[in-house]
C-alpha cells in the first residue's frame, strides 16, 4: 500500500474528470490510502490555511501505517509543498515528491503569502532535506512558468525535471483527465510520466 497526499492548485475545486481526481479514485480503488483535501478559499488562498490542512492530512496519513509516503503537488500546490518543506513542520519525510506544473512565484502577486525566492539557498536545502527524492514535471509551454520550469525551479533548486511536450499547465480544460503515466509513477518511480 502507498500513502499519498495530493495538493491541488489555485482555483481547483476537485472537478470530475481532472487528472487529480482520476488518480485519487484509481489509487483508492487499488487499496491505497489517499488524502485529497479541498483546500480552503481556493479563489483567494492563504498559505497558512493551506499549510494547516496539508499538515493535518500528513499527520493523519502517518496514523494509517508506515508504508511509503508520496506527495504530489500541482501548480500552487507545488509552492505550498516547498513552503512546508521550508517550515520544518513536516510530521515525516516522504520517500517521493512529484511537483507538477509549478507556478512561478513572480506570478503570484494576488496571493503574496505563497511567493518564494527559488534562488535562496535555504529553499534548495529544504527541498532536498524534505524528501528522499523530489521530481519536477513541467511543460515546454506553460503560461504559469513563462521562463520555463528548468530555469525557474529545477536548476536553482538542483532537482530533476521531466518535460512533457505540449502539456500546457496540465489543466483539465487542456485535456488532462486520465494520465496513465502518473498512476504508473506512484506504483513505480521508474515509470514513464509522459505516457497518457
Amino acid at each position: 500500500m502507498k500513502r499519498v497526499l495530493v495538493i491541488h492548485g489555485w482555483g481547483n475545486v476537485r472537478p470530475v474528470g481532472h487528472w487529480h481526481r482520476n488518480l485519487v479514485t484509481a489509487l483508492r480503488q487499488q487499496g491505497h490510502a489517499v488524502a485529497y483535501p479541498q483546500l480552503p478559499n481556493t479563489e483567494f488562498p492563504n498559505l497558512a490555511d493551506w499549510s494547516d490542512v496539508a499538515l493535518n492530512e500528513l499527520a493523519m496519513l502517518k496514523e494509517v501505517s508506515d508504508d511509503e509516503l508520496i506527495v504530489i503537488g500541482h501548480s500552487l500546490g507545488t509552492l505550498t509543498w516547498l513552503h512546508l518543506a521550508l517550515s520544518g513542520k513536516l510530521p515525516e519525510r516522504p520517500s517521493r515528491v512529484l511537483l507538477v506544473a509549478p507556478a512561478d512565484p513572480d506570478l503570484c502577486g494576488e496571493v503574496p503569502s505563497f511567493q518564494l525566492d527559488m534562488t535562496d539557498s535555504s529553499v534548495r536545502a529544504a527541498a532536498h532535506a524534505s524528501a528522499d527524492a523530489t521530481l519536477f514535471v513541467g511543460s515546454d509551454a506553460d503560461p504559469w512558468t513563462p521562463r520555463g520550469v528548468a530555469a525557474t525551479f529545477a536548476e536553482p533548486l538542483e532537482l530533476p525535471l521531466v518535460t512533457v511536450i505540449g502539456a500546457g499547465h496540465f489543466a483539465g480544460e487542456e485535456g488532462w483527465g486520465p494520465w496513465q503515466g502518473i498512476l504508473d509513477w506512484v506504483l513505480d518511480p521508474t515509470a514513464d510520466l509522459t505516457k497518457r
